[in-house]
């Protein structure tokens, strides 16, 4: 060990230093420097200028925030009231609008829309009034920077609503004039009205949004969120389906080639299971958007054996008439567009059409009763080669005679001549409406959808949805899973009965008793009076033969069935006959119930009870039946199970309607606060939905 070296006090450091870490900053650490307290007695005083400078600044500062805060309580308070005042009225104009526009009310849409076009004017004005306020607080607050935005995007969806409600308008007025000789302007309207629809659609979730965002300022943003997320799977699902209609048919109307659509003239005093008996059509012929020609032909003529080779069997009713099925008959189906596309399939296996290559797009049926309505807008027509003056009273009669009886009803002639001569005159017509007079004959044509006199089939997929969707397409209801309730159709099929059923009287009359496990029993009486007993010719006075179908819930039993007639009739053998397959598949599943003199059988998802019911003239005919559906799958009645009952109308038959509902024992409706509900209406529309509620008696 070498020697020890003394370093003198002085140099010596107040901290060890650690040989491991030579280079650590360890001056931060050194104790502090000693305070001479001598030297206390001579600090400065405190600068009391400085002092009440920064109190002055401090009570300035609390002033001004008080004032700015003051500011934006009364500006959102204001923003608020001004969204609550105004955006009530325009959230209700909304809803109003899109329920007006689905039924095509397009005036009282365009009403409510211009409505919110001048709230919303007023309320922009606001938003202007305070934009520099609202720019400044939304840097603050974003929520309030989104406002001004917001209400551009509902201003601009209100702006393409009115837009769309005013371009339907127009084609509601003119469409059909725009058909007949401006077919350029026809497609180029429809194609502005799918891509506003485009728009819209896109508005909806931009607005939808947004609202989500305000709800804090005002209870008006959840209005519209609340419309427009409670219905907004709704809205996109239709305006998806109305975007592909419209595609659809601008493709289908714009074609450059010629298209075909069959226009059915169905007689309802011949009725059918589809609607009247077709006894004339016409082909009508477009292209470019534009009609190019109508034909109105005898159905007789393409089922002609010059022009009709193939032989097919007809429905089993209709073999004692006659053997070979054709166009004529084949309006069959109470599935319209099952009756549509047979009838469709049986034109073009024609010579006439065959030859062409020439296929239908689809299919309009027309009852009688819409001519009527249309020769009460249009006025008396005078046809004088036929010496005959064509009113909405006379109409049928005098087409009828001319038919039966008249100057055509010779070998070798058209009898049907006489609507070739009448339609173009119609035509012309309609062409010539004033204002007043095509608003009247939108309203007529409506009524006449709701009760079934129109019906549309078309072979695109897209178009035929739109139509069933809009139920205008005449199809059989799919009743839902699980289904709870009951489902009726009373058909009706004249054959060889003359044109009888011009002066049927029918009234339906169902009593329903529903048990405590879900089952129902149904009576129903089918009441028939024929008054044309009265009438000189003798197609009006025949017999009344109806072939008879009750359809009723898929799982029904027949339990009892009175005052129906049996017609046995020897049926032709076929050999090398074609077999209609949507025919095939429902006649495979027909039983005959001897007891009853009637038969069972499954179509279009529903169990059918078929018979006869012959009325003489001047007579009534009384049809009971009585039937049993069972509960849904065994399972015991619960209160708040929701019932259903629904009634199917045939298109162009008259017939009143009465139910009376008999709750379980223990309950009552909820809507009469009673166990019995009675529903009665003398003329009921196309289909009619009862949905009732039951509740537990409190003893």
């Amino acid at each position: 060990m070498g020697k020890i070296k003394i370093v003198p006090a002085k140099n010596i450091d107040a901290v060890l230093v650690d040989v491991k870490k030579p280079r650590f900053d360890y001056d931060r650490f050194k104790p502090p420097p000693k305070i001479n307290l001598s030297r206390f007695s001579k600090l400065s005083r405190p600068n009391l200028f400085r002092a009440n400078k920064f109190w002055k600044w401090t009570a300035l500062s609390l002033v001004f925030v008080a004032i700015l805060s003051l500011i934006l309580f009364w500006n959102v308070r204001g923003l608020s009231a001004e969204l609550k005042q105004k955006g009530g009225k325009i959230v209700d104009n909304f809803s109003l609008s899109v329920k007006a526009l689905k039924d095509l009310r397009t005036d009282d849409a365009s009403k409510y829309l211009e409505d919110n076009h001048s709230e919303l004017a007023k309320m922009g004005s606001f938003f202007g009034r305070n934009e520099s306020f609202l720019g400044f607080v939304g840097e603050i607050v974003p929520i309030f920077k989104d406002a001004s935005g917001f209400l551009n995007q509902i201003t601009k969806l209100n702006l393409d609503l009115l837009r769309f409600s005013t371009v339907l308008s127009d084609l509601e007025a003119n469409g059909f004039e725009y058909f007949q000789n401006n077919g350029k302007v026809l497609t180029e309207k429809l194609a502005v009205l799918r891509d506003l629809l485009k728009n819209i659609n896109e508005g909806v979730g931009t607005v939808r949004n947004s609202a989500v965002n305000l709800k804090q300022v005002a209870s008006v943003s959840e209005s519209v969120n609340q419309i427009f997320a409670d219905q907004y799977l709704k809205y996109s699902s239709e305006l998806h389906s109305a975007d592909k209609f419209l595609g659809s048919l601008i493709s289908v109307l714009g074609s450059e080639t010629d298209k075909h659509f069959a226009l059915f003239f169905q007689n309802p005093a011949e009725i059918r299971p589809g609607g009247g008996f077709i006894g004339s059509y016409g082909d009508l012929i477009f292209k470019n958007g534009q009609m190019t020609n109508l034909e109105v032909q005898d159905i007789y003529w393409p089922d002609h054996p010059l022009n009709f080779k193939s032989k097919v069997i007809p429905p089993e009713p209709l073999q004692s008439v006659t053997k070979d099925w054709g166009a004529r008959d084949a309006n069959w189906f109470f599935d319209f567009p099952t009756s549509a596309r047979t009838v469709l399939g049986f034109l073009e296996k024609s010579k006439i059409y065959e030859e062409k290559n020439i296929g239908f797009e689809g299919a309009i049926a027309l009852n009688i009763n819409v001519l009527q309505s249309i020769l009460e807008i249009v006025g008396p027509i005078e046809i004088e080669e036929y010496k005959l003056k064509i009113d909405k009273d006379n109409f049928l009669k005098e087409i009828q005679y001319e038919v039966e009886a008249g100057r055509d009803k010779k070998p070798g002639q058209n009898p049907k001549k006489i609507l070739s001569v009448l339609t173009p005159i119609i035509l012309e017509r309609l062409k010539e409406l004033p204002t007043e007079g095509k608003r009247s004959l939108i309203e007529k044509l409506a009524s006449h959808i709701k009760s079934k006199d129109i019906m549309v089939f078309a072979k695109d997929l897209d178009l035929e949805n739109f139509f069933i969707a809009k139920n205008l397409g005449g199809a059989v209801y799919s009743l839902p899973n699980n289904f709870w309730g009951s489902y009726l159709a009373v058909v009706n099929a004249n054959i060889a009965g003359g044109k009888s059923d011009a002066f049927i009287d029918q009234s339906v009359d169902v009593k329903i008793d529903l048990d405590t496990e879900g089952g129902i029993f149904t009576d129903l009486r089918v009441l028939r009076t024929h008054r044309g007993d009265k009438e000189k010719d003798p197609w009006w006075r025949a017999p009344n033969k109806d072939y008879i179908q009750i359809f009723t819930n898929p799982n029904s039993s027949l339990f009892s069935l009175k005052g129906n007639d049996s017609r046995v009739t020897e049926l032709p053998t076929y050999l090398n006959y074609e077999v209609n397959s949507d025919l095939d598949l429902i006649e495979k599943t027909k039983v005959f119930m001897a007891n009853y003199k009637a038969w069972s059988l499954d179509a279009f998802g529903k169990k059918v009870f078929s018979t006869w019911l012959v009325t003489p003239a001047g007579k009534t005919k009384e049809l009971n039946l009585r039937y049993h559906t069972p509960g849904e799958n065994n399972q015991s009645f619960r209160e708040g199970k929701s019932y259903q009952f629904i009634f199917e109308r045939q298109s162009g038959v008259k017939s009143s309607l009465k139910v009376a509902l008999s709750a379980p024992l223990g309950y009552i409706w909820e809507d009469t606060k009673m166990p019995i509900f009675i529903y009665e209406n003398n003329n009921p529309e196309s289909r009619v939905i009862l949905n009732l509620a039951i509740k537990k008696v409190e003893f």
